[in-house]
């Protein structure tokens, strides 16, 4: 549980970032096992994990967060954006591979109930041919 309040200090000890990522990616970041008490650890593990697993480049630097009393509010807004925008897009991505998988359902029940009256047609048309010599 991350409370954010604003660029300047929310962001500082790297929970909040990792929290974004861990919202979104569970499978990426163990938020429990992060620390407030070790805010260059848990900076390096949101931008090491944004950078190769959701291809957000690294536009932060973990010495300057530490080291400034107030970080540059706006090098943070647009590295926050960055993510907005992963998440986005792989959220976008997950509902077509979803709407996909949909039609192909739909396209495998079709092709079972075409051969399932291909079956029936061709049964009805031999049992024709057996009635049709005795009428």
């Amino acid at each position: 549980n991350v409370n954010v309040q604003n660029f300047h200090i929310s962001f500082k000890d790297g929970l909040a970032f990792c929290g974004l990522i861990h919202r979104h990616r569970p499978d990426l970041i163990d938020y429990e096992s992060l620390r407030k008490d070790n805010p260059e650890q848990n900076l390096r593990t949101a931008f090491e994990v944004a950078e190769k697993s959701l291809d957000i480049p690294q536009m932060l630097d973990v010495e300057d967060m530490l080291n400034q009393v107030k970080p540059d509010e706006r090098a943070e807004m647009t590295y926050v954006s960055a993510y907005y925008h992963a998440f986005s897009s792989s959220q976008q991505a997950e509902n077509a591979a979803k709407r996909i998988g949909k039609v192909l359902d739909i396209n495998k029940e079709n092709k079972r109930l075409m051969d399932e009256y291909e079956s029936l047609a061709s049964e009805l048309l031999m049992w024709i041919q057996q009635v049709v010599p005795w009428l």
